[in-house]
């Protein structure tokens, strides 16, 4: 007995010295890891929650109004799930368009978004009967205390609403419609800006369902827009200043988060007003240089604790050893 215990003994203080090196190694190995997995995340610009927040991408220059220009395809894209509005009347409880993706791009001083959507029919018109494709996107007004309702704001907090139709659209390229004839320009007689439109988008604010307000007159809107139907796809480019006085405007900043919300419209089903499909909350973060060199700090933090922690392990086991 006494010679098997003496034989075991070396061979267990063995093992429990090749365990603890193992776990020592062990150790290092996880937070190698670990800091390898925050540098791909850092390095391929996945720091911001994927699924949820497009990137508006740093360029210089002038933003681009053709959707089909190259360097929308520097900018990363989010595709975004849409579902029939069944909140107020009238209401719609299906539709053929799903979703839409969006991308998104500034230059310090301007931003615009690029939205495309699946369309396999061509609604730019406006008659007896027919009806006009478009888009919206939605953002909290500046002077909003909170993020509003995502169907047009509420009473709390209003909500910054950017509407492109694809009938002013074709208004613009020099098309006509019922509602542009020659025999129909009683608007634009008296005065209605709408009549005089000069812009395929309109600037409206909202407090919910049936609030919407025109903000400015469409001669002197401050959103630029432009859009193509090409390939039964819709693109649609919206163009605005980052910042602007009027408090029920968005404002935007570099390095900020604004939340964002969609609605697509249906001409050949016969959507307008509230029969449309919508969007929740998601959100839209500018790019800045700075954005990288924030979370290489935090990674250098890390780096240089799991260093220290490292040599204190080894060195409290060296004691111990001792």
């Amino acid at each position: 007995m006494g010679n098997i215990i003496q034989n075991s003994s070396p061979v267990s203080l063995k093992s429990r010295t090749e365990m603890r090196k193992h776990r020592g190694q062990g150790g290092k190995i996880s937070i190698i890891f670990y800091i390898f997995s925050i540098l791909i995340l850092v390095f391929a610009g996945a720091a911001y929650p994927q699924g949820l927040v497009v990137m508006a991408k740093k360029v210089s220059g002038e933003l681009p109004l053709d959707p089909a220009g190259d360097i929308w395809q520097k900018a990363p894209s989010l595709e975004i799930p849409l579902a029939a509005q069944v909140m107020a009347k009238p209401r719609i409880y299906d539709s053929k368009i799903k979703s839409l993706s969006i991308r998104a791009l500034h230059n310090t001083k301007d931003i615009a978004f690029l939205v495309e959507w699946a369309d396999h029919a061509r609604d730019a018109s406006l008659d007896i009967g027919e009806f006009s494709d478009a888009v919206a996107l939605e953002f909290p007004s500046s002077n909003a205390r909170g993020k509003p309702h995502f169907a047009m704001g509420d009473e709390e907090n209003a909500s910054n609403i950017w509407y492109w139709k694809a009938a002013w659209q074709e208004r613009l390229e020099g098309k006509k419609s019922y509602a542009a004839a020659d025999d129909f320009t009683g608007g634009m007689q008296a005065g209605n800006s709408v009549s005089r439109r000069t812009s395929p988008v309109e600037n409206i604010t909202a407090q919910g369902f049936g609030s919407a307000n025109e903000m400015e007159k469409a001669e002197v809107q401050n959103i630029t827009g432009n859009g193509k139907w090409q390939s039964n796809k819709w693109k649609v480019v919206f163009k605005r200043a980052l910042t602007t006085p009027e408090s029920l405007n968005v404002s935007f900043k570099e390095g900020g988060v604004t939340p964002i919300a969609f609605a697509v419209w249906d001409g050949i089903s016969g959507d307008r007003g509230s029969r449309k499909v919508v969007s929740t909350w998601y959100y839209v973060g500018l790019e800045t240089e700075e954005k990288k060199t924030i979370y290489l700090y935090a990674v250098i933090a890390l780096v240089a604790a799991a260093g220290i922690e490292t040599g204190i392990i080894f060195g409290i086991r060296k004691k111990r050893r001792r």
